[in-house]
């Protein structure tokens, strides 16, 4: 993998109004990420993704310089989401020419709680996004210290969405945050996105990361790189539910990390739907830091063609007290594949732990392949730690029964993968969000 020039992140800090601090982060990060090697198959965490295949060198580093403006027209992705979670919706669209807004909700500026692109928070609330951001104040999950693409994401991020939530204030309803990277093909967008809900509040967001289909495949070459990064902090007595859904045309290769901290009796619930993209890679590192502190993140994915797909997730539990649960389905046709690795983390202090993962994953396609990897890493005595994986194909008799009623075999394929999820879709609390997800799903398997 050829890797990005210093010059990009020179034009980041200088044709983006940001703090000398932030520029000093940028500096740094970029120094670390050209020390750190490029991962390989080799490495457990990368084995199913292809990165030699990326040229950093020839893809164009998108600096979206646009100021916020209001929406002229609604965008017809933008429509298809507030179709299902509600139409008035607060929500930011970000695309690389602009970042439009709507409908902006003057209650919640007058509870305080902040909704806007990440750029517009760092000129407006820089002394807040440093208690998060400086480098001294920077979260240490896993891949902030050995990750290549973490790094390149904290030197390079240029997009993204801010969301703030004060003491005790609770959202009635989700926020939305949009970024699509259109028709364009070899680029680089780096968003960014931060959630914090301090003491008693509580919020919901919704993120979704698009882009137009193309007929082109990573093969190609014609290569286009989303890599992103999400960041919630859960406070005290909070709770915070978020839908991650991603989207993505086969020319993309798309990797993402997601770090939760969740403090005293916090609540997170994060959903994460990966529907389509030439890789995908994602890292979900959830700490519960605090006594009392509960988290429970589900996983839907859907392959088909030649997608790989790769989830690492971490249950981090550093704290006593504290309940986590992760439950991923994956649903493989064609000649697509899916590695999943697992960890459940228990500290000394960790006493009195309760922890279950589960992942099930349905194939589809005669030559789809899946790999499970479940790990326990116990330091406390007193725990209450499960795990269970599953690997199958689909019940052929099941098909022919449905198939033998009138359906066609696509729909036949369609209950089928809609009943394999629903467990986990259902589970959203998002409002909404369970019929937009099935929309999504079916869309691609009649695609």
């Amino acid at each position: 993998m050829k890797t990005i020039a210093k010059e990009r992140v020179d034009e980041i800090t200088k044709q983006t109004s940001e703090p000398a601090w932030l520029k000093d982060s940028r500096l740094k990060a970029f120094e670390s990420y050209l020390k750190i090697p490029t991962p390989c198959n080799r490495d457990e965490n990368w084995r199913r993704t292809e990165v030699d295949a990326l040229d950093l060198s020839t893809l164009n580093v998108v600096v979206n310089d646009s100021k916020e403006k209001k929406a002229a027209k609604e965008p017809a992705v933008i429509t298809a989401a507030l179709a299902n979670l509600g139409k008035n919706l607060p929500y930011i669209y970000t695309t690389p020419q602009s970042v439009e807004i709507g409908n902006a909700d003057s209650e919640l500026l007058s509870k305080g709680v902040i909704f806007c692109s990440l750029k517009t928070a760092l000129a407006q609330h820089a002394d807040l996004l440093s208690k998060y951001l400086a480098p001294e104040n920077l979260p240490c999950p896993d891949f902030a210290q050995n990750d290549k693409f973490y790094l390149m994401n904290q030197s390079l991020f240029n997009s993204g969405a801010f969301l703030y939530v004060p003491k005790n204030v609770v959202l009635e309803s989700p926020v939305l945050n949009v970024l699509s990277s259109g028709e364009e093909t070899s680029i680089a967008i780096f968003p960014r996105v931060i959630i914090i809900v301090e003491q008693g509040a509580k919020a919901e967001f919704v993120n979704l990361c698009t882009a137009d289909k193309h007929k082109t495949t990573g093969e190609s070459q014609a290569l286009s790189l989303v890599n992103s990064s999400i960041e919630t902090y859960v406070g005290a007595n909070a709770s915070l539910s978020y839908l991650d859904v991603s989207d993505f045309s086969a020319n993309t290769f798309a990797v993402s990390r997601v770090y939760n901290e969740v403090k005293k009796d916090g609540s997170l619930h994060a959903s994460t739907i990966a529907l389509g993209g030439w890789q995908i890679k994602s890292d979900i590192q959830t700490n519960l830091k605090e006594p009392g502190a509960k988290s429970d993140i589900r996983g839907v994915v859907l392959g088909a063609g030649n997608e790989r797909y790769s989830f690492n997730t971490i249950q981090d539990h550093i704290a006593p007290d504290t309940s986590s649960t992760i439950n991923f389905r994956v649903a493989l046709k064609d000649s697509s594949s899916s590695a999943y690795l697992g960890t459940i983390r228990v500290s000394k202090e960790g006493q009195r732990t309760d922890s279950y993962q589960s992942n099930k994953n349905l194939l589809l396609g005669s030559n789809a392949h899946a790999d499970s990897i479940p790990k326990l890493e116990i330091l406390a005595d007193d725990v209450k730690c499960a795990h269970g994986a599953t690997v199958g194909p689909a019940d052929k008799e099941q098909i022919f029964y449905l198939m033998s009623r009138g359906l066609s075999s696509l729909e036949a394929e369609e209950l089928i993968v809609t009943g394999f999820f629903r467990q986990v879709v259902q589970s959203c609390p998002v409002d909404g969000a369970g019929d937009w997800i099935n929309s999504l799903v079916a869309d691609k398997i009649h695609s």
